[in-house]
């Protein structure tokens, strides 16, 4: 087994998760980003993003935790390293493998659906420099992530939006950072919405 599965798709990077650790009853994080590559930046940050997205999130702190690794991920993106630093007390933090297990079941019918629809296009938009810019949008939303985590569906509905930008990027999609900035506007005037009439 080569030590990175450099994923392409959703699907693929529930693989390299799901195989990390080989059979140990707990998985690192530090596992996991060794087996996806640490260099895959894009990958790295959706993986965590779709974790927010599952009713995992429900566990206290998770979001928060997750939204943390995508923003360090996200940030080290943005300024152009080659690979990915973590800090020791996230990368040693671990998963019992029979709940990762249930995080990865929650994601794979969807995204076999999701990795149907999408291909290579409007790469323009996910390509260098461009591909930065998004890097930085999924920062700035993962830092509002520990905020909003105890407020209802406001966590998920961030992290699905950074799933569509980290995806975006590792399929070369520029389909998906316009839904990306779609749903990111129509949150944003709910959000507006709520505070002008509350």
């Amino acid at each position: 087994m080569k030590d990175d599965c450099a994923p392409e798709s959703v699907e693929d990077v529930l693989e390299c998760v799901e195989e990390a650790g080989a059979a140990e009853e707990r998985v690192s994080v530090r596992e996991i980003v060794h087996r996806i590559g640490d260099d895959a930046f894009p990958p790295l940050i959706l993986a965590p993003a779709l974790t927010i997205v599952t009713p995992a999130s429900a566990i206290i702190g998770l979001s928060t935790f997750c939204g943390t690794i995508v923003a360090l991920v996200a940030f080290q993106m943005v300024i152009g390293r080659d690979r990915l630093w973590l800090p020791a007390f996230i990368l040693n933090r671990t998963i019992e493998r029979q709940r990762l297990e249930r995080v990865i079941g929650y994601i794979e019918r969807p995204a076999r659906y999701i990795d149907r629809l999408t291909r290579k296009r409007l790469t323009m938009l996910v390509d260098p420099p461009m591909a930065r810019v998004w890097a930085l949008v999924c920062l700035l939303l993962s830092m509002v992530i520990p905020v909003l985590e105890l407020v209802p569906m406001s966590s998920t509905i961030i992290a699905a939006t950074i799933s569509l930008f980290a995806l975006a990027m590792l399929a070369r999609d520029g389909l998906l950072v316009v839904m990306g900035l779609l749903v990111l506007g129509g949150a944003a005037s709910l959000a507006l919405g709520v505070v002008s009439t509350g």
